[in-house]
């Protein structure tokens, strides 16, 4: 918004020349005075427009604030855009909201600490969406497991022994088609790089089974409670954490599904 300063300095002019034209009649100090204070004072441009402090955000000049803070704003909007892609199905109308709000008025946000505070919620949203999702994954194993187990049992003629979902495992590991397999006290589920392309996609390959994998044969898997670059056995086989920001104790494998 444009200010036009012309007009505190006409104001401030004209009460000037009042002032002078009543001294020049014959008007008393007194008078003077009088009509000066109540024209007012002058209001400063530091009244009409608040600087950033952008020293107290820890930058040495403003061209640096108003650089990250633009890098800062476009961050939080991908981030928002990639979480609705990727568990929006699993977010309820509230949660929502608050991804489309991020989305829709990053721009708008006039502080680091607005910035910062908005982060910090769509990290919070996120582990809380990864959890969600889970659940829902694993309540989609478990029926159909159930459902797979009453159709051995009007096909064989006999009961079988159901398996829990907290335990639930098939003997390939993790599929596309059970979404969540649960090895070696771990949770595994999968994102996919048709939703979220991780920049160094271009270095990996995907195997027959649609897993992506590392230049050493690794499956390229995501950890939140692992450091990056850290080895380890899934139900797959070895893989290595490249990526963060799933709940503790999940595995993500990156897949193409």
């Amino acid at each position: 918004m444009r200010i036009d300063s012309r007009k505190p300095k006409a104001a401030a002019l004209s009460a000037a020349l009042t002032v002078a034209l009543l001294a020049g009649a014959g008007a008393t100090d007194a008078h003077a005075a009088t009509l000066s204070d109540t024209v007012g004072p002058t209001p400063s441009e530091a009244t009409l427009v608040q600087p950033v402090d952008y020293r107290g955000d820890g930058y040495g000049s403003m061209q640096e604030w108003n650089a990250s803070m633009e890098a800062k704003r476009d961050s939080l909007e991908m981030r928002a855009q990639i979480i609705m892609n990727m568990y929006g199905d699993y977010a309820t109308d509230d949660e929502r909201a608050v991804l489309q709000g991020c989305i829709d008025g990053a721009g708008s946000l006039l502080t680091m600490g607005e910035v910062d505070a908005k982060s910090t919620e769509l990290d919070e949203l996120r582990a809380a969406l990864e959890d969600a999702k889970c659940e829902a994954l694993e309540a989609a194993a478990e029926a159909e497991a159930a459902e797979a187990a009453q159709a051995s049992y009007y096909n064989a003629g006999y009961t079988p022994s159901y398996a829990s979902a907290a335990s639930y495992a098939n003997g390939s590991g993790l599929t596309r088609s059970a979404g969540v397999n649960n090895y070696n006290g771990r949770r595994e589920t999968y994102y996919s790089s048709n939703v979220l392309y991780h920049y160094r996609t271009g270095e990996w390959t995907q195997d027959s089974e649609g897993f992506w994998r590392d230049s050493d044969g690794y499956y390229v898997v995501a950890a939140g409670d692992m450091a990056q670059g850290s080895t380890f056995t899934g139900s797959k086989g070895d893989c290595k954490v490249y990526d963060s920001g799933c709940a503790a104790g999940t595995t993500d494998y990156y897949t193409g599904w």
